[in-house]
């Protein structure tokens, strides 16, 4: 075969090559579209179902219902129950034991929101003063065969921030907040070892102290004025 033969044979593999090339071109693009088109509905999906996670996440977070805060000078803390229930059925369990002594404004069952496990205390508020006495009184009494601790919350660290508390994502604000307020619980009772007063006492006491300082004041000028 003489060298214008072979040309002709190269030149036209090469042309039926780009022919075939020229047909499967559009072939393989639209199956790159439908690859990623794919893709792109994938992603979508696992977004929508990471966010309906985050909403039920939500939805089950203890700390994102009303109860969540609230604790006040009539909050008992209550703890050795037997955790192994919900926490409806705990709840339940624990407003039944100490409806006996009035009215209850609020029971709190603090769980870990990844897991759902109680954990192991709680907090219930009473209406008045003397009902939240009442209330302390049943320290020690049994509850599903536990001898419950039943004491004034604000005497307990957990009244005023959760340690060793992983939580979920939507409530480690609510863990920074409770966190702040026991460190300034610390520094205001050097650690429970005194009580603060109230504001309002604090208030009448400097009402009277500026009474006197005036009443001592007129008595001052009024004996500078005599002599």
């Amino acid at each position: 075969m003489d060298e214008s033969k072979l040309k002709r044979c190269s030149a036209s593999s090469s042309s039926h090559a780009e022919a075939a090339d020229e047909a499967t071109y559009p072939v393989q693009k639209e199956r790159e579209l439908d690859d990623l088109e794919t893709e792109v509905h994938a992603r979508k999906k696992q977004k929508q179902k990471q966010e309906e996670e985050t909403t039920e996440k939500k939805q089950q977070c203890c700390f994102d219902t009303k109860d969540a805060d609230g604790n006040n000078d009539r909050t008992i803390f209550v703890t050795d129950f037997d955790t192994s229930g919900s926490r409806d059925e705990i709840r339940s369990a624990l407003a039944k034991h100490f409806s006996s002594c009035g009215e209850l404004t609020r029971v709190f069952v603090p769980i870990e929101c990844e897991t759902g496990v109680s954990r192991g205390y709680a907090f219930i508020n009473l209406k008045t003063r003397d009902e939240f006495e009442a209330a302390l009184t049943l320290d020690g009494s049994d509850l599903g065969g536990r001898k419950l601790l039943v004491i004034k919350a604000k005497k307990r660290e957990e009244y005023y921030g959760y340690g060793d508390f992983k939580g979920c994502e939507i409530c480690r604000a609510m863990f920074y907040a409770a966190g702040l307020r026991h460190y300034k619980w610390n520094l205001r009772t050097g650690g429970g070892k005194f009580v603060r007063l109230s504001p309002e006492f604090e208030e009448k006491i400097r009402l009277l102290y500026n009474e006197r300082l005036a009443s001592r004041k007129m008595e001052e000028e009024s004996k500078t004025k005599d002599g």
